[in-house]
């Protein structure tokens, strides 16, 4: 199975537009270098498994 890369323009658009976030075309480019780079510092983060025992902690209140 081959990973393919997402449509990131595609992305930008489809989200921006469900959140109703205008975009100016003259910024467009730089949102999607911007989530492009976005994915990759995440994607050590994202590869880590967790293991389904694991329970979050209390929330501490002073």
């Amino acid at each position: 199975m081959v990973d393919q890369k997402p449509d990131m323009g595609r992305w930008v658009d489809e989200e921006a537009r469900a959140i109703g976030l205008p975009i100016a075309p003259e910024y467009r480019a730089d949102v999607i270098v911007n989530l492009e780079r976005a994915l990759v510092i995440a994607g050590p983060l994202l590869a880590v498994e967790l293991e389904d025992e694991l329970t979050p902690l209390p929330v501490y209140r002073p």
